[in-house]
Formats: structure tokens, sequence, C-alpha cells
């Protein structure tokens, strides 16, 4: 049952993407891509729930017959050649030259494959705790913003410019995107994961260019160049683990133990698709299209490939000095980024270097590669993608309201979106307060340093640098003068249904954190590093991690919801007084605060977050922050070359 649906969770979404893209009006397409999510959704809940204890593998020879390792090579090379052709007619000969290195690459691996069984032949498909989370993530998540998609594209494409796309090819590349980005965490065979890898490139060039215009067009470009740059390194990594250590497979890469080259490549590949640094530039140029991209490619997809990626090469190099340089990259993205964010009013910036910066916690974590370490990576992948997809969906909702996605301008969102506003008020809570889950993460992961005082530094000073940016923006929203009432937006079913789902999941993730570690994070991880001589005392510290009390966590919220019951019981408008602001106050509008100032005029009185933008410049910051990663890669082959 699991191999037919391993093939159901790639083909579904893609099919129910055909239909919507086929749809005639929007309520035939509506219907399309809702009865599509749900099904991908239902499906993944499906896998998790039948899927075997320990590891399963799945051939692809044995399920559909003879000629599928043809199949693959023939769609390795349709994608590099698709590449090409729009290299051509965007006229970009840095993409072409790519494209053909890919070709040339995929022939030389066929060639290879050819010549001599490999060393350690495997399976096409791997199904283990890792591959469920991984699929639940994608399937439900990235649905929920599907669903989503449907109440914010029909505003959007109203107002959209005359060269954007239809929205029916836009819900089959968003739908489809799911079906491929399950082949790609199930995929162990690295032609298949190839395949996947370069699909999902493909998909988030054509989301990021939907609207066509200037600057849209050359966001895409940026965004397939650099993808690109990553899937040449990926094919080249596999090209060297089969013609020098005779592995065609991720789990024989990892077996090896000793394929420290490929090892790199495919760590730089990850790199790449993860938006670290440098090449974080393709990510912040994906914000000018619409939120439900920007959501998707944050939370969901994209970006979590490269982690995943991280996260299954791993456990099978530890001790390796690689990834103690990996560890190093992520970490200093990780305080990078953060650093970043601090200087920026654009919200979907500030949201973009947060993702750019959890990732890089979550790959500081698999290098440092241990048990600990890889069950908090694991908790902050989910965590964050929950977290991410709730904020980008409020930020997107807040910004087709008020006209603007700078944070200087919600202070009026609080009136004019209530319930969003009270989403997005959750979900930046959570990253920063207990007792939610992305708090005790970064927790686990300062835990995880200790033994290495370096990346320990990168990992105090990032999370310093989050709680600055994040308390400013939730400082500023509820900088607000009082109003009595405040009545719930009306918003379509689609955009009010996504936001209450996620914010519950934010809110379920804090009460269940522990649980959650205890039930599925420790036990993964320790059966990940099985057989691999970890040393006792790191698996003791799971169990002192899974024993926090969880009645604590439960008191906190029973008394935060107390003092909420107590102050909507006893709070009474009467008593709410205007602020002094050197004058006597003039009440014009609930929504702004007026004073009479100089020749009795009325004065308009003004708050601002405090962004030292004179000390977190964008451009100085960007420039030797990324000659620094570039050393830290290096650094990274260097040892390969070494050891």
């Amino acid at each position: 049952m699991g191999e037919w649906l391993l093939i159901l969770l790639i083909l579904v979404p893609v099919a129910f993407g055909l239909l919507a893209w086929a749809a005639p009006g929007d309520r035939s397409r509506s219907w399309a891509v809702t009865v599509g999510a749900l099904a991908t959704i239902a499906l993944s809940l499906v896998f998790a729930v039948t899927a075997k204890t320990g590891e399963s593998w799945i051939s692809l020879k044995d399920l559909l017959g003879g000629g599928t390792e043809w199949l693959a090579f023939g769609l390795e090379l349709l994608i590099a050649i698709v590449v090409a052709v729009i290299a051509v007619r965007i006229r970009s000969r840095l993409i072409l030259a790519l494209a053909l290195v890919q070709i040339g690459l995929a022939v030389a691996e066929e060639w290879f494959s050819l010549r001599a069984a490999p060393a350690l032949p495997g399976a096409d498909f791997r199904i283990d705790s890792l591959a469920i989370v991984m699929v639940s993530i994608v399937s439900i998540i990235g649905s929920i913003i599907a669903i989503y998609a449907l109440g914010y594209m029909k505003h959007h494409q109203a107002h959209a410019p005359a060269t954007a796309q239809g929205s029916g090819r836009f819900f089959f590349v968003l739908v489809g995107f799911l079906g491929m980005m399950n082949g790609l965490v199930l995929a162990d065979n690295l032609r298949w994961l190839i395949i996947f890898w370069e699909a999902t490139t493909l998909c988030s060039f054509a989301l990021i260019g939907h609207d066509g215009t200037l600057e849209s067009r050359k966001n895409a470009r940026l965004a397939l160049l650099i993808n690109s740059f990553g899937g040449a390194a990926m094919m080249l990594g596999s090209l060297l683990a089969l013609s020098g250590a005779g592995v065609e497979h991720l789990s024989g890469i990892t077996a090896a133990n000793r394929a420290l080259i490929p090892l790199a490549f495919l760590a730089l590949a990850a790199f790449t698709k993860s938006a670290q640094l440098p090449f974080q530039s393709w990510l912040l140029g994906a914000m000018v299209a619409p939120t439900p991209v920007s959501a998707l490619l944050h939370s969901a997809t994209m970006v979590k490939a490269g982690v995943y990626l991280i996260l299954r090469l791993a456990p099978g190099f530890t001790g390796s000095r690689v990834m103690f340089a990996i560890a190093l990259a992520g970490a200093f993205s990780f305080a990078a980024a953060a650093a970043l964010a601090v200087g920026q009013s654009n919200a979907k910036k500030v949201l973009a270097y947060s993702t750019i910066s959890n990732l890089g916690l979550i790959i500081a974590c698999a290098g440092i590669n241990t048990p600990l370490a890889y069950a908090t990576a694991m908790m902050l992948l989910l965590f964050h993608a929950i977290v991410k997809a709730l904020l980008f969906l409020c930020v997107g909702t807040i910004e087709q309201k008020i006209g603007s996605r700078d944070i200087e301008d919600m202070g009026v969102v609080m009136f004019e979106l209530p319930v969003t506003t009270l989403m997005a008020l959750v979900g930046m809570a959570s990253m920063l307060t207990p007792p939610f889950g992305m708090l005790v993460c970064k927790w686990m992961a300062i835990e995880s340093a200790i033994a290495s005082p370096l990346i320990l530094l990168f990992l105090i000073l990032g999370s310093a640098l989050t709680l600055f940016f994040w308390a400013k923006w939730l400082g500023r929203i509820q900088t607000v003068s009082y109003h009595a009432t405040l009545t719930r937006e009306k918003l379509p079913l689609s955009i009010l249904s996504a936001e209450y789902i996620l914010g519950g999941g934010v809110v379920l993730t804090a009460i269940m954190g522990i649980p959650l570690f205890q039930i599925l994070f420790a036990p993964l991880a320790v059966q990940t590093y099985q057989g691999i001589g970890i040393p006792a005392e790191q698996l003791s510290i799971l169990d002192s991690v899974g024993g926090l009390d969880i009645c604590l966590i439960m008191l906190f919220i029973a008394l935060a919801a107390v003092a909420n019951m107590l102050t909507g019981r006893y709070f009474k408008p009467e008593r709410v007084r205007l602020p002094f602001l050197s004058g006597e106050n003039v009440v014009t509008d609930a929504r702004t605060f007026r004073f009479r100032g100089l020749k009795d005029e009325p004065d308009e009185a003004w708050t601002t977050a405090l962004y030292l933008d004179t000390v977190f410049t964008e451009a100085k910051i960007t420039q030797w922050t990324n000659w620094l990663a570039i050393l830290v890669l290096l650094t990274m082959f260097a040892l390969v070359v070494g050891v």
C-alpha cells in the first residue's frame, strides 16, 4: 500500500493542478483546488498512519516494470533542456551555460551508470520517520496555503498588472509544487532527487514571475540562476559519488562514510535552495510574488528542501570536520540574517530575513550532529513551517487591506482586521516567548552548541537580534489608541479558515511541544543515530529534555487565560484616558493622537520603531557578510581536500 500512496502523493497534486488550469471558470477552479488540497492532506495522513516503523524501500522497477532507469535519465535531460530553452527566451547566457553543464553532467552520469554496477545499490525511494514528517509538512501546510490562495488571488487578479499570467496557470504550478516536493523528500536515488529538485526550481521560477512585471521577471530570473547553480552542484556531487565511491543513492553516500567531496557539493546545493548566505538574494526577490507564493516558498516547500537534504546526510558524517564547517555556515547565516532584519521596516523583508535566519539555525543544529541537535532541528522545521505560513498569510491579508507592507503603517490594523491581527500577534509572540516551541528549540540549540564556542557565540547573537526585531514589530502593532469595539472583518472563507487553522496550530504546538518531543522527535533522533557509536551521555540528554514537566507549561497557559478573562471582566472603558502630548488633546479620530501645539493648531503625534538603520545598513552588512559566508564555504571544501 505504501508504494501506491507514494505515487499518489506525487501525482494527485499535479493532476488536480491540471484540472485547475483547465477549469473554465473561478467556481470550478476553486472546487478543483479545494478537492485537490483536501485529497493531498488525506493522503499524507493515511501515509503517516500506515507507514511501517523503521525504514522501507521502494523500487520503481519492481513497481512499474523495466525501463525506469531510462525514464529517469530522460526526465533529467528534459528538465535541463527546458531550463536551456527558458534561458534562451529570457536571454540569460549564465543560465544557458548552467543548463548546458547540467546536460553534460546528466549524460556523463548515465555513461558511468552503464559502464559499471554501483558498489552500493539501493532503491529509488525511501520511507522513514524523516520522510513522513516532511511529507506531512509539505502536504498539510502547503494545501492550507493553496486554499487561502483562492480568496487572495480573486482580489490580486482584479488589481494585477495586464502582464500577469492567468489564475489557472498559477494554481497549476502552486498545487503541482506540492507533488514535486513530496517526490523530493521521498527520493533516495540521486537521479530522482535531482529530477524533483530541478522541478521545484522551475515551479518557483514560474510563481515568482507570475505578475509579469519588469521586477518580477528580473527576480524570477535571479531565482532560476542561483538555483540552477545549485542544481549543477548537486549533479556534480552525484556524478562524483557514482564515479568515485560507486554509489548513486543518498543512503549510499552516508554508508560510504568517506564520500566527503560529494557531500560538500550536495551541501552547496542545499545552501542555494535554502537561501543561506551568500545565496539569499533570490529569496528576497521572491517577495514580489503574490503572498501565497511567499508563504509556500518560506514554509512548506523550496527552502525546506535544502535543510531536509542536510538533515538527511548529517548522521552519516558524525565527527567529520566538514560537518563543523556546515554548522558554522548555518550559525553565521542565523546571526547575519537576524542583523539584516533589524533595520527593515518592510514586513515581507523582515519575514524573509527571519526565514533565512531560522533555516540557518536548523542547518547549524544539523551540523552540530548530535541526537539533541538533530531532534531540535526537526522541531524547528515543524514549528517554523506553521508559524511562517501563518505570518505570511496574515501580512498578505493586511497588505491587501491597507495597501502597504510597511510596518510603520500597521498601527491601524487592529481596527481594520482584528482577527487577522490577532493571528499575526500570536505568530510573532510564538517566535520569542514561552511556552511556544520556537523558544524551547532555541534553548536546546544553544545547549547543543556548548562544546563549540564559535558556533555558540553566533547562536546567542542571533537569538538576541531575533528578540529585538520581533519585539519592535509587536510593539508597533499594539501602539494604538483605545477603541471600544472591534468588528470582525469580512473576508473570504478560504482566507479566514486558513488563518484560524494555522493560528490554532501555533497554539497547539505550544501546548504539545514537549509531548511531541517525547513521542516523535527524540525517538526519531535515536533511530537516526543507531549504530553510529554515539556516546551514551548524548542520548541521556534527550531524556532530560523530554522529562520537562508539561504541567508547568499548562499552568503558564492557564494563568495567561485567567489574566485575560479578569482584564475583560473588570476593565471599564470610562477609565481610559488619552496620553498627555504636550498640549490639549484633540479627538478627531480614534486611530490617531492629536494635540494643540504652536498657534493653537492641531498637531498629530506619531511614533516609530527603532530601526538603527545607520548601524544595521542592509547594503553594507550584506556585502561583508556575503564575503565571510563565501570564506566559510571555501573552508568547507578545504577541509574536504585536507581529510
